[in-house]
C-alpha cells in the first residue's frame, strides 16, 4: 500500500470511529490549532530544535551487531549508515557510504566506490577496511547476528584500497546487492581491539559511534538516551534538528499524557483505540498532534516451542555436529506434533482477535510473507479457519480426551495445560494472551498467561528455547528472508527459537535466493508460504497498521512501509512554530 506524502492520514478510513457531533457546541470554548503543511510550500528550511520521542522499553543496546528490539535498531539507524539505502520501491538502492557500485560481467563481484568524505564521529577516516571488518563480524558465529543469512552467498569482502571494496559471491542472485548493504557497518579502528567474546560487554555498547547523522551524547538508565547533531556528517547542511532525546516511559498511560501535555513530541506503536481519540482530537482541531497511519512492517503472533527445552542444551553442546538437530533434540511434548497445532490454530477465532485489540487497524495474515512485499500471495498459504469443533476431534484424535471430567484434556495422565509468554507493559500482547486463554479453555486446554520483562523474555528464555508458547511480533524485513526465523543453519540463534526443522524448508530458502528471474523467485515464496503456513511453527495472527503521532511543527516528514525513521536528517521546525525546547539548547 502506498501512501502520498501529501495525503497522509486523510486517506484513512477507520472503522467504528464515531465523530462528537456536539462539537460545534464546544467549539468556541476549546483551542483550535492551525495544522500547516506538513510539506510547506516555499519553505525556507531552518537549523535547531530537538525532537523528543517516547518509547516504552529501554534498548538493550547500541552496538548494530546486537540489537534486536525495534526500539533499539530506531536509535542506531540515526547513529550509523550502512553502504546503501533501499527505496521505496523495495527493489531499488540510493547510495549512503557507498557513491557508486558496479557488477562484474560474471555477475559474481560487486564493487563499491566508498565516499571518501565521511568521517566517524570520533574523527576517524571511514575506509573500507571497515566494511571489510563489518563482514567479518556479520559472519562471525561466536557475535550470531541477526542478519547472518543475508551474507550466506557472500564468499568473500576485500579491500583493495581506502576507497574501494569488493564483495565476491559464490553465485549469482537476485538479492546480491540487497545481501551486501544490509546492515549498518560498524568502526573497525575501534572494536578490532575487542575480542569477538567480549564484544557483547563492550562500552561501545552503550557509547556507540558511527557515521550517521546524529551523534550519541548521552544515556541514563531507564530516563533518557540523547543524540545530537553530527557536524561532521558527510552530507552537507543536515541533520537540521540540534538533538534527538528518546524518553523511556514503560507506562502506556504516562507515555500518552506526555504526549499530549506536548512533554514529548513523538510515539511510535499506539494502541488503536488511544490513536482514535488521537485522530479526532486531531481532525476537530482541538490538538496539535498529527496522526500518522500506514501498513508498516510488524505482525504479531504465538511461537509453539516445537522442541523438548532439556534436550536443547545437549544439542547445542553438540551444535558443530550436522547431526546435533536430529540426534539430540525431541520433540515437544505438546507442540512437536503439527497436527495439534493446527487443531490449537482453529480453536482460535482470530478474526475476534485482531478485531478486540486492534480496532480495525489490522488485516489477517495466514502466513510468513507480509502483505507490503511483492511477492506476497495470499492464495499460496495455507487457511486455517475457526472452527473448535473439528479442533476438538483432532485433538481426540490424538489421544487428548477428558478422561476425568475437570473440563481439561489429557493424555496418560497428563493435562493439556501451559504457559503462554508475552511481554510485560505491551497492552496489546496481554490483551491477546487473555483472550487466547479464554477461547482455548472453550476446548479444554488450560493456558496460563506470563507477563515477563522484555530482558528475561529475549534475553534468556526464548534464546535458551525455554518456554511453552510465546505471543510476541516481528518488525519484517523488506525482503521475505525467513531464514533467521526457519532455517536449520540458524537453529542455534536468538530469532530461531520454535525450533523448526525442515530440510524442505532449507532447500526451498536456497532456490529462492538464487533464482535470477522474478517469476522463478516467485514460485519458491509461493512454496515456502505454503510449506511454513501448513507446518505452523507460527500461529499468525494479523498484520498491523503502524499507528504512530508526531507533533505538527516538525516538517518534511517522510514515511513509508519503510517505516517513519527514513529521513531524520531532513526534519525541520519552522521558527514561528518552536516551542522552549527547541531555544533552550541553542548555542
Amino acid at each position: 500500500m502506498k501512501i502520498s506524502r501529501r495525503a497522509l492520514i486523510y486517506q484513512m478510513c477507520l472503522p467504528g470511529l464515531v465523530f462528537i457531533l456536539l462539537f460545534s457546541c464546544q467549539k468556541n470554548r476549546q483551542k483550535q490549532f492551525e495544522h500547516s503543511d506538513l510539506y510547506p510550500k516555499n519553505k525556507q528550511v531552518e537549523d535547531g530544535g530537538t525532537l523528543v520521542v517516547g518509547i516504552r522499553a529501554e534498548p538493550e543496546s547500541l552496538n548494530p551487531l546486537f540489537a534486536l528490539s525495534q526500539s533499539s535498531r530506531n536509535i542506531i539507524g540515526l547513529i550509523f549508515s550502512r553502504l546503501a539505502d533501499i527505496n521505496e520501491d523495495l527493489k531499488s538502492f540510493s547510495p549512503r557510504l557507498a557513491k557508486s557500485w558496479e557488477i562484474s560481467t560474471d555477475n559474481l563481484q560487486i564493487t563499491f566506490h566508498l565516499r571518501t568524505d565521511v568521517q566517524w564521529q570520533d574523527g576517524t577516516l571511514f575506509t573500507s577496511k571497515d566494511v571489510v571488518f563489518t563482514y567479518q563480524m556479520h559472519v562471525n558465529p561466536v557475535i550470531a547476528w541477526d542478519g547472518i543469512a543475508f551474507k550466506q552467498n557472500i564468499s568473500s569482502v576485500e579491500a583493495p584500497n581506502d576507497s574501494t571494496a569488493v564483495f565476491s559471491f559464490y553465485q549469482n542472485s537476485r538479492s546480491m546487492l540487497m545481501d551486501a548493504v544490509e546492515g549498518y557497518i560498524v568502526p573497525g579502528h575501534i572494536l578490532q581491539s575487542v575480542s569477538p567474546e567480549d564484544l557483547f560487554t563492550a562500552d561501545f555498547n552503550r557509547h556507540p559511534i558511527g557515521t550517521g547523522p546524529f551523534r550519541f551524547s548521552s544515556w541514563i538508565d531507564m530516563q533518557t538516551i540523547m543524540l545530537i547533531k553530527n557536524d561532521s556528517y558527510f552530507e552537507s547542511g543536515k541533520p537540521q534538528l540540534d538533538r534527538i532525546i528518546f524518553r523511556i516511559i514503560p507506562d502506556n498511560f504516562n507515555l500518552l499524557n506526555q504526549l499530549k501535555a506536548g512533554e514529548i513530541d513523538m510515539v511510535e506503536g499506539i494502541y488503536p483505540k488511544d490513536f482514535q481519540s488521537i485522530m479526532q482530537n486531531w481532525e476537530m482541531g482541538r490538538s496539535n498532534i498529527r496522526p500518522v497511519t500506514y501498513l508498516g512492517r510488524r505482525y504479531d503472533f504465538i511461537g509453539w516451542n516445537m522442541i523438548d527445552p532439556e534436550s536443547y542444551g545437549s544439542a547445542l553442546d553438540a551444535k558443530a555436529s550436522p547431526n546435533a538437530i536430529k540426534n539430540d533434540i525431541k520433540p515437544n511434548a505438546l507442540f512437536g506434533n503439527q497436527e495439534v497445532r493446527a487443531a490449537l490454530t482453529m480453536a482460535l477465532d482470530r478474526a475476534a482477535i485482531m478485531n478486540a485489540v486492534n480496532f480495525g487497524m489490522a488485516v489477517p495474515l495466514n502466513g510468513p510473507v507480509p502483505p507490503i512485499l511483492p511477492s506476497y500471495n495470499e492464495a499460496a498459504n495455507v487457511t486455517w479457519d475457526y472452527n473448535p469443533k473439528m479442533a476438538i476431534d483432532i485433538l481426540s484424535e490424538q489421544g487428548w480426551v477428558d478422561s476425568d471430567g475437570d473440563n481439561i484434556l489429557d493424555r496418560n495422565g497428563v493435562p493439556f495445560e501451559f504457559e503462554l509468554l508475552t511481554e510485560s507493559g505491551n497492552l496489546r500482547w496481554e490483551q491477546v494472551a487473555t483472550i487466547v486463554q479464554a477461547q482455548l479453555a472453550e476446548i479444554g486446554i488450560r493456558a496460563t498467561p506470563r507477563f515477563l520483562e522484555p530482558a528475561l523474555l529475549y534475553g534468556k528464555l526464548l534464546p535458551a528455547k525455554d518456554f511453552d508458547a510465546v505471543i510476541i511480533g516481528w518488525s519484517v524485513g523488506l525482503t521475505p528472508d525467513f531464514s533467521p526465523l526457519f532455517h536449520s543453519a540458524t537453529f542455534f540463534t536468538p530469532f530461531h527459537f520454535t525450533g523448526y526443522y525442515s530440510p524442505e524448508y532449507d532447500r526451498l530458502d536456497e532456490l529462492s535466493k538464487t533464482a535470477i528471474s522474478a517469476d522463478e523467485a516467485q514460485e519458491y515464496f509461493d512454496k515456502i508460504a505454503r510449506l511454513l503456513s501448513n507446518d505452523l511453527p507460527y500461529t499468525w495472527l494479523y498484520y498491523r497498521l503502524e499507528c504512530s503521532a508526531v507533533h505538527s511543527r516538525f516538517k518534511d516528514i517522510i514515511y513509508d512501509k519503510r517505516g517513519i525513521y527514513i529521513n531524520p536528517e531532513d526534519w525541520w521546525i519552522p521558527q514561528n512554530e518552536r516551542l522552549h525546547i527547541d531555544k533552550v539548547f541553542q548555542k
